[in-house]
């Protein structure tokens, strides 16, 4: 299989300490790249850690399969359809490794992207357990990983903020992960319209979501964070786009306070309709909290970190600061 790198080198985020195997792959570091690139509004150059992978007799399909469970426990934004869209082409090898370097015999952590995880679990392992996911485990990887930025393709990129669509994407796939609630089984006649054989669910959607959550990660107060997180995309995003006809708008302006900003998950439930960030921030949020729910669904890691605040730091300076500066009226 020939891919713009060659078959045996592949960008990622986090290649290897040591060589490992999986399969009748050898994956190990491979030298940093510096590529050209191109985005929607923009092209340029980048200097990315990639893997070297070493094979022979490769069966069928493996070598996709391997990059699409890679791209997932890393986290990489690079599968084979994304990259072959973005990467126009190496200009040169580093003739070193470069990047974070990470040790794939304990490789949660990196996942996760957390430093709290103590049960230890290989590359090795994941893997064994990645390629025996069925063919609905496996459509869930593949739209996890969906490259939804905004291209020439948009008719109207000002109005069509990709943020919703990855949300309802995401959404689709917790709902796959938990279920749907299935009906009481006594049947119910209406003595008002004279209806017969009416299904009724005997808990409210929220509760029985909750209760599934609750089966599955088994932590109350993770749960509320992963709830209030899914509740706002269920209510906001997918079922007004879904039922309502409200379609993606444009996104909010808003002002950053110089230093650090923090968009917890109070901030971003909140706020996600007047500010920027906090869209932002609840579609990073939503991505990852199905990212966990799915990394359990597919490996059975039984992992559920808190939900990192979403930071952004602005160096800029305040309309205030500046009147002060230049002594100006406000």
């Amino acid at each position: 299989m020939e891919n713009i790198l060659g078959a045996n080198s592949f960008i990622t985020w986090h290649p290897p300490k040591k060589v490992v195997t999986v399969g009748n792959i050898k994956v190990s570091a491979g030298n940093g790249a510096i590529i050209n690139t191109k985005t929607t509004n923009s092209s340029g150059q980048s200097l990315w850690p990639t893997v070297s992978l070493e094979y022979e007799n490769l069966p069928q399909g493996q070598l996709s399969l391997w990059v699409l469970f890679h791209a997932f426990i890393i986290g990489d934004p690079w599968t084979l359809p994304s990259y072959m869209g973005t990467i126009d082409g190496i200009v040169e090898y580093m003739g070193k490794p470069f990047g974070s370097e990470r040790d794939y015999s304990d490789i949660l952590n990196t996942v996760y992207r957390t430093e709290g995880i103590r049960e230890k679990m290989s590359y090795e392992q994941l893997y064994s357990r990645f390629i025996l996911l069925s063919e609905q485990q496996s459509g869930m990887v593949k739209n996890l990983l969906l490259d939804l930025k905004p291209g020439q393709q948009w008719s109207h990129s000002e109005m069509a903020d990709y943020s919703y669509w990855r949300m309802v994407i995401d959404f689709s796939i917790v709902e796959a992960i938990v279920g749907r609630q299935p009906f009481c089984e006594g049947i119910h006649d209406c003595s008002k319209c004279n209806r017969t054989g009416i299904l009724h669910n005997p808990l409210s959607a929220q509760e029985w979501t909750k209760g599934r959550l609750l089966e599955i990660i088994g932590d109350e107060e993770k749960i509320d964070q992963y709830m209030k997180i899914i509740w706002t995309v269920r209510q906001n995003i997918r079922h007004k786009t879904a039922h309502e006809s409200d379609y993606p708008h444009q996104r909010p302006e808003s002002r950053l306070q110089p230093g650090d900003n923090q968009f917890d998950v109070e901030t971003v439930i909140n706020s996600f309709k007047t500010d920027a960030h906090a869209l932002t921030a609840l579609e990073q949020n939503m991505h990852e909290v199905t990212r966990i729910l799915l990394l359990n669904n597919v490996l059975q890691t039984k992992v559920f970190p808190d939900i990192r605040p979403y930071m952004v730091r602005s160096g800029g300076m305040s309309w205030e600061e500046f009147s002060k500066l230049f002594k100006l009226e406000p």
